[in-house]
């Protein structure tokens, strides 16, 4: 937005920070405008009314409106913001998510501040108070509560490991929560050190070396060992190859015996008598989450770089706390009004669901079995840019702004407007966190409410405006949830929603890290059969081109349905983006080659329709199940 002004008398000398400071404390933020242009005055038509054809175009890169830091306490936030974000200069009144933050920097921003000032700066605030001069005014200054360090080597399972290792004893053993990493060892790379290193972060995280023993309570507790990581070796050749490490990425781990951490080494003969050689990484996702193998990467990148250089006693800085730390604060933190307070949020947030329920090529199945396949596709540059530049103008996530998107998608799939959809949250909002490998990230509940006559940009700025409640309260356990609003369980279908979304812009950054004598190989190709969900749409903000990852239950839906799906999210993000101003409900997901066929070819007095017994077939193939029929 650019606010145009003239002023006059007492008001000649108002300034754009003026401005923005006395229409932050009537509007909400998204309505404040970004740049603001002083006039003398405006321009009129001959008929006597505002050409805005002739108004001049703002300078949104010139420091007219840069605010610079007053107090050394704002200046060293203001160089921790552009740190961050990779800026050369950050203003006191830039607003952070407009200036290219995101909720993974959100993160890496209140960790940073958390560290170097320690004024108890958590991600919600961030969320709540997007630039530096209203963070200040609304933190306490008290400082960050530290994680205690405890000496104990056996201790209860955090929130989120004990929902899975009672899914891991109900399943007895499932590979379902497997998270494998297969990289091609170079021929330049030495094994040795290379094992050297992956003992050593093992060593260095109590968390890969536990096992799941059964305490008093009957309640499962994670004991720390001292023994070393046991490493797999297997010489075979290209088919042999092939099926051992199919059997490796799914062979149940025996968590009562065994870490939750494989590693397997392959020497590959092929049929020239080359000797190509592997690596399987495979941590259970009750010992980490897609952070913690980043963490892993690093440090293996760390320790290999330390021993071939000659430096074998090299030792990273000694962690804060371990993961059991945390899990033993976590259980204490939440008691009390803490507890009261979080638990009637999401009682309120989520009263009166409804259930999502999308049209299925297969009858639900009894038990949900964890079979699945996928379909990827890219959204175009133009249209991903377009998206950025619209979550940028409006000051919000580009979470939030494709978040809104795949609500009308499925809001027209299930024709319904009540949808509730799940979402993965890091949960490391506490700084001692953010180097420890564990088994941290959340789940988030979104609910989004569909109106007729919204349009799309109303719905991002109420989705937006929800997703902020949600970061004060983000921390509540997904488990602990279930079990307060006392859920019933159904083992055909994921509790509280069906659909899992996500954004991420931290994908390979693991491969990267090790690319100088590993490499990446890519597990498509090796097949990862398994669907947690219904279904899981990912998307991927690394490239210009936002990438569409959508992993489906097999059991549930054909993939012609799921590409069929893909083409229409397609369509609609294209309307939703171009018409973000009209009633998003109005949006068809038809392209214009099925509409004419639908709308105008069928209805043609002188076309001859399909026979009967083919109709229902090709009407279904145009329609594809979408209430816009």
């Amino acid at each position: 937005l650019v606010g145009y002004f003239t002023t006059s008398g007492a008001n000649k000398e108002i300034s754009s920070e003026g401005l923005i400071e006395a229409l932050s404390e009537r509007l909400p933020e998204y309505m404040v405008p970004g740049a603001f242009v002083g006039m003398e005055a405006f321009p009129m038509t001959v008929n006597g009314k505002l050409d805005k054809r002739a108004l001049p175009d703002p300078e949104f890169n010139s420091t007219e409106g840069h605010v610079a830091p007053a107090t050394e306490l704002e200046a060293q936030l203001c160089g921790i913001w552009a740190s961050v974000l990779g800026l050369e200069q950050v203003g006191i009144t830039d607003n952070f998510f407009k200036i290219g933050g995101d909720s993974i920097l959100a993160m890496q921003l209140a960790h940073r501040i958390n560290e170097e000032r320690s004024i108890g700066v958590k991600v919600s605030d961030i969320f709540k108070f997007p630039t530096i001069k209203q963070l200040l005014a609304d933190t306490t200054g008290e400082g960050s509560v530290a994680i205690p360090k405890r000496s104990q080597n056996i201790g209860p399972l955090s929130f989120s490991q004990q929902r899975l290792w009672f899914i891991e004893s109900y399943e007895g053993g499932t590979n379902a929560y497997h998270m494998p990493m297969v990289l091609e060892v170079l021929d330049t790379t030495d094994s040795t050190m290379l094992e050297k290193a992956v003992r050593s972060v093992v060593k260095r995280h109590e968390v890969l070396r536990s096992i799941i023993v059964q305490g008093d309570n009957q309640e499962g507790q994670q004991e720390v060992k001292e023994a070393p990581l046991a490493i797999a070796h297997h010489r075979c050749n290209v088919s042999e190859y092939t099926a051992q490490l199919r059997s490796d990425m799914d062979r149940p781990f025996d968590l009562e015996k065994e870490y939750p951490l494989r590693v397997c080494f392959y020497e590959v003969l092929d049929k020239e008598g080359k000797i190509d050689r592997y690596v399987l990484i495979m941590m259970h996702h009750i010992a980490g989450d897609g952070w913690s193998m980043e963490v892993f990467a690093s440090e293996l990148d760390s320790y290999y770089k330390a021993y071939t250089s000659g430096d074998t006693a090299f030792e990273l800085p000694e962690l804060p706390i371990q993961y059991s730390d945390y899990a033993v604060w976590e259980r204490g933190s939440l008691t009390g009004e803490v507890l009261s307070e979080k638990l009637s949020y999401w009682e309120t947030r989520l009263s009166g669901f409804e259930t999502l329920s999308l049209p299925t090529d297969y009858i639900r199945p009894a038990e949900f079995d964890y079979k699945g396949n996928s379909v990827g596709f890219v959204i175009p540059e133009d249209l991903s840019d377009r998206l950025r530049e619209l979550a940028q103008g409006q000051g919000v996530t580009l979470n939030s702004v494709m978040l809104s998107s795949v609500a009308v998608l499925l809001g027209k799939y299930a024709n319904q407007d009540d949808i509730v959809i799940g979402s993965p949250h890091a949960n490391r909002d506490h700084y001692q966190t953010g180097g420890l490998i564990g088994f941290f990230v959340n789940t988030l509940v979104n609910r989004v409410r569909l109106t007729k006559g919204q349009s799309f940009m109303d719905l991002i700025r109420d989705v937006h405006e929800d997703q902020v409640d949600a970061q004060a309260h983000r921390d509540f356990p997904f488990e602990q949830l279930l079990d307060h609003l006392s859920i019933e369980r159904d083992p055909s279908r994921h509790p509280l929603f069906q659909v899992m979304f996500s954004v991420e812009s931290f994908g390979q950054q693991e491969a990267a890290t090790l690319s100088e004598y590993l490499e990446l190989v890519d597990l498509e190709e090796e097949g990862n059969p398994t669907a947690k969900f219904d279904l899981s749409i990912s998307m991927d903000d690394n490239s210009r081109a936002i990438g569409v990852h959508m992993s489906y239950a097999t059991s549930l839906f054909s993939h012609e349905t799921i590409e069929r799906m893909a083409r229409h999210y397609l369509v609609l993000l294209e309307r939703l983006v171009t018409n973000d101003k009209i009633p998003y409900l109005s949006h068809s997901l038809l392209d214009a080659s099925n509409y004419q066929t639908m709308v105008h070819d069928w209805n043609a007095t002188d076309v001859e329709y399909p026979r009967e017994g083919t109709i229902v077939s090709l009407f279904e193939s145009q329609v594809e199940k979408s209430p816009d029929a």
